[in-house]
């Protein structure tokens, strides 16, 4: 239903492509309520959490209403996906392992729609349950530690991480229509865990790095978008010292409906988290069909005191793709190297070959 009315308003003119933003996603307090006496969202890069988290009281309809968990690891030898995700008509537990030296996936996903849809959801995002697999994925009270286990079929992960790298970013995006979502980036680290794969358990090594994205809000019909994450070692520049930094840049791409300059292009550094003004993905499909794609360029036009110059270079690609009646999903996920500087805080950082993760992908529901 929400694809329906966003391509019909999109078409008779009512959707605008580009959302102009009322409020600075450079910055903000943060508001007594997520949404507002009139159903809106209060819009900003919030310094906490707001003190009411109401997204029932949106004038949005509850079909544009969804939530999702996902989380990454980036172990020595595989890179690690963790989600499960509440679309109100539909839902998704999914579970991907990549071999970072042999570039093959171990994946394994479950969606169901409507009356089969087993997922739960706590308050405030924090609990998501999956009764069909028993999977769950829970972060504490204060926000620092997430407990998980998620299986798919014979592909399991489970374990034990503890934020990292500061506090989340913490934003509110405004979409139309009453719509906006409520959304966490964060960094993880991993206390213990283990996964089974190929028959064979295998450890998650303690301290090895991971991002999360929690989000719940009532989201656009016709969803568009790239994202770059990343979390390693880095060099500053301006001391020489050897560090730890997390990336996550998302961008709204020229389907989404309304496209939003939402500005969600984070850095951790060592002093803390900070915001670039701007990001640019540049890239070339080379085949269609198979949406493989050339070396990225994410950068930051115009901008010297805080900027990316970074180049992505794919090593393998997954791509799922799902067409129901309900639902288009195109999702395309590159995973190679990370190399180039970033500009934060009044510091430069030099990285080099950081394993990374870049998305293209089309959500309509």
């Amino acid at each position: 239903m929400p694809r329906l009315i966003d391509k019909l308003d999109a078409a008779a003119g009512r959707t605008p492509e580009v959302l102009v933003p009322e409020c600075d996603y450079m910055g903000g307090g943060p508001p007594p309520t997520l949404v507002d006496a009139s159903g809106v969202y209060q819009p900003g890069w919030l310094a906490a959490v707001p003190e009411r988290i109401n997204p029932q009281d949106s004038s949005a309809f509850d079909l544009a209403f969804q939530r999702w968990f996902h989380v990454s690891f980036d172990t020595e030898r595989y890179f690690v996906v963790l989600n499960i995700a509440h679309l109100a008509k539909a839902a998704n537990t999914a579970v991907l392992v990549a071999d970072k030296r042999s570039g093959e996936f171990h994946h394994a996903s479950l969606t169901r729609v409507l009356r089969a849809n087993d997922v739960e959801v706590g308050p405030r995002a924090r609990h998501f349950h999956d009764g069909d697999t028993g999977s769950f994925m829970t972060m504490s009270e204060d926000d620092q530690t997430l407990v998980f286990s998620v299986r798919v079929d014979d592909l399991a992960v489970m374990g034990e991480a503890k934020l990292s790298l500061g506090p989340p970013l913490i934003q509110v995006t405004r979409f139309h229509r009453g719509r906006g979502s409520f959304q966490l980036y964060g960094n993880l680290e991993v206390v213990h865990g283990a996964m089974a794969i190929d028959g064979e358990v295998v450890a998650l090594e303690p301290g090895c790095l991971g991002l999360f994205d929690r989000t719940m809000g009532h989201q656009r019909g016709q969803q568009h978008w790239n994202w770059l994450a990343a979390s390693g070692p880095a060099r500053c520049e301006d001391t020489g010292e050897e560090v730890v930094i997390g990336l996550q840049v998302a961008r709204d791409r020229e389907r989404a409906r309304p496209m939003v300059e939402a500005r969600k292009y984070a850095v951790w550094t060592p002093h803390g988290l900070f915001k670039v003004p701007e990001a640019q993905f540049e890239y070339e499909i080379l085949d269609d069909k198979s949406r493989e794609s050339s070396d990225w360029r994410v950068t930051s036009p115009g901008c010297r005191d805080s900027f990316f110059d970074l180049t992505f270079s794919p090593r393998f690609h997954r791509r799922e793709r799902k067409y129901l009646w309900l639902m288009n999903a195109d999702f395309n996920q590159y995973y190679g190297e990370l190399t180039g500087r970033v500009r934060a805080g009044e510091r430069t950082y030099a990285i080099d070959g950081l394993f990374a993760v870049t998305e293209e992908s089309l959500l309509e529901l």
